[in-house]
C-alpha cells in the first residue's frame, strides 16, 4: 500500500480548523455578551443560567487550547513533509 502526502489537502485542513477555532472564540464571545447582559433580568434562575453560560465558554476555552495546539503540531508536520 503507498501512502502519498498531499500538501494542499493538508493546508486546506488547516485553514478548515482554524475556521473551526474562530467559530468557538465567536460562540465564546457570544455566551459572554448573554452572560454580561443577564444580571438585569429579574429571575430566580438567573444564577443557575450564568453558572451554566460559564461552564460552557470554560469548555469552549478548553476546547480552543487543545484545538491550537493540534493545529500547531500538525501545521509542524506538514511543513517537514513539504520540505
Amino acid at each position: 500500500m503507498d501512502i502519498k502526502f498531499d500538501a494542499v489537502a493538508a493546508k486546506q485542513l488547516i485553514r478548515q480548523m482554524d475556521w473551526y477555532c474562530f467559530g468557538i472564540q465567536k460562540e465564546a464571545r457570544d455566551l459572554l455578551d448573554i452572560f454580561n447582559g443577564s444580571d438585569e433580568w429579574n429571575d430566580q434562575q438567573a444564577k443557575a443560567f450564568q453558572n451554566n453560560i460559564v461552564e460552557i465558554a470554560n469548555d469552549l476555552n478548553k476546547v480552543l487550547f487543545f484545538e491550537s495546539d493540534y493545529i500547531r503540531t500538525f501545521y509542524q508536520r506538514v511543513m517537514e513533509l513539504g520540505e
